[in-house]
């Protein structure tokens, strides 16, 4: 678990930034959310330029960054939401900065518009229905956790202000838009769900919550007329639509994951993924007598629905290796769940191994272990995922027919220093952001050479 980060320094920036253009809303693909799409599979399905057979020809498009800071500025958790022509990140000092998505005509591009924010952003941006939402760390202790909605085209001006906000003591669950309503985990123990369009007035209370009872950091997950929501110990669901009432009871829950009750167990800052009826999550128990500190866990949302099922039994469990763990959102493609772990990149069997424990399909490094807080992606038969070494590579999305797999491709951005978010990959381009360079926040995009 993270402490909110330092508070922004306010005042002017320090370089000039151009007035952003309108957004192209479009219906192009694109990635406009953490994990791609309300039910946070993390695969983009569109993507058909850069495939397994074309990704080793990847070079470095450009490099975007700023805006200056008088404190030292980065990316640690804020991964690109790509939509139109606008990459969205947030930054560790409390920008929500508005890049080029398609390049700006030189090696380095710099922000179209930004935003001065209350804290320090743990969490990625969402756009839709014209609004780009994000949210600043914050406790109910310190009561700085903000809920912000911006203009996605921004506002004419180098700095924006925003349409709409809303209290939200909140560190790393990032906001997941479906049918107008926005959900987001609060650091209180809550589910919080409000209309995306605002409420006609500057600050805005939600429509409903849910209860629960122990805090997440996970970005909640939509699909099948209900909402998921992870707290530290379990996974709670919900109806989508609310109850009528201020408050909702859930329709159904797991059972506490491994270690919980003990205190050695806790879901860390993973989400729940969903694949049809399926919803997956990780845990970690720093204290597992056999060494299985990492557990991977698949549920029929319909089964344990069908009992109003309030400490549901998995469908099957599953370990990556020994003393491993994975700690962000699963990523979920072509019948394949992949999960980053603290040296590896972790395939299982999305439809489990026909026993109640499963082992890992294969795996993948990158060299030496440095740790990752970012999930993998998945595009065009890649599977992405990153070190906090500035590494970044992808592999094979249906392995290489051996328990140990090499990347098709990878890349150094800056090394070294600081975390490597979760890579995003749309329109013929690999987005990932994360170390800072010459104390600025920074983002990588790698295209394939023409």
């Amino acid at each position: 678990m993270r402490l909110p980060s330092m508070l922004a320094v306010a005042g002017a920036l320090a370089m000039v930034v151009a007035a952003a253009p309108a957004v192209a809303q479009a219906a192009s693909p694109a990635w406009p959310q953490y994990g791609f799409d309300a039910a946070k599979t993390g695969a983009n399905p569109a993507e058909h330029t850069i495939t397994r057979g074309t990704v080793a020809g990847l070079t470095l498009d450009y490099v975007a960054s700023g805006p200056g800071s008088d404190l030292f500025d980065a990316i640690s958790d804020s991964s690109p939401a790509v939509v139109g022509d606008v990459a969205y990140v947030g930054t560790d000092s409390g920008f929500l900065v508005a890049w080029p998505a398609t390049g700006c005509g030189s090696d380095s591009c710099s922000p179209l518009w930004t935003a001065q924010l209350s804290n320090g952003v743990h969490t990625t941006p969402a756009v839709a229905g014209g609004l780009v939402f994000v949210s600043s760390a914050g406790s109910v202790e310190n009561g700085i956790g903000t809920l912000y909605a911006f203009k996605a085209a921004g506002c004419g001006q180098a700095t924006c202000k925003p349409v709409w906000t809303a209290p939200v003591p909140n560190t790393d669950s990032s906001p997941t838009v479906a049918d107008g309503v926005l959900y987001i985990v609060s650091g209180d123990g809550r589910l919080l769900a409000f209309t995306a369009a605002g409420c006609g007035r500057a600050t805005c209370a939600p429509l409903w919550t849910g209860n629960l009872k122990t805090s997440g950091n996970g970005a909640p997950a939509v699909a099948n007329g209900l909402v998921y929501a992870t707290s530290q110990e379990r996974l709670i669901a919900f109806r989508a639509a609310g109850c009528g009432l201020k408050t909702c009871p859930p329709v159904w829950a797991s059972q506490p994951v491994a270690g919980s009750d003990t205190g050695s167990g806790l879901i860390q800052d993973a989400g729940p993924t969903v694949s049809g009826d399926k919803v997956y999550f990780p845990s970690v128990d720093f204290q597992a007598p056999d060494g299985k500190a990492g557990t991977v866990y698949a549920y029929s949302s319909s089964a344990c629905l069908a009992g109003n099922n309030l400490n549901c039994s998995p469908l099957w469990v599953a370990h990556p290796a020994d003393f491993d763990s994975i700690n962000t959102n699963l990523t979920v493609s072509d019948g394949i769940l992949y999960g980053s772990a603290t040296g590896f990149v972790y395939a299982f069997a999305a439809n489990g191994c026909g026993q109640p424990v499963c082992g890992f399909l294969w795996l993948g490094g990158l060299g030496p272990s440095s740790g990752t807080r970012a999930a993998p992606s998945v595009a065009g038969g890649v599977v992405y995922y990153t070190q906090n070494t500035g590494l970044i590579g992808g592999f094979d999305a249906a392995g290489c027919g051996d328990i140990t797999c090499s990347p098709l491709w990878s890349a150094v951005t800056e090394q070294f220093d600081g975390f490597m978010t979760t890579p995003v990959i749309v329109n013929g381009r690999v987005y990932v952001a994360g170390p800072a360079v010459g104390g600025r926040p920074t983002m990588w995009v790698y295209h394939l050479a023409k």
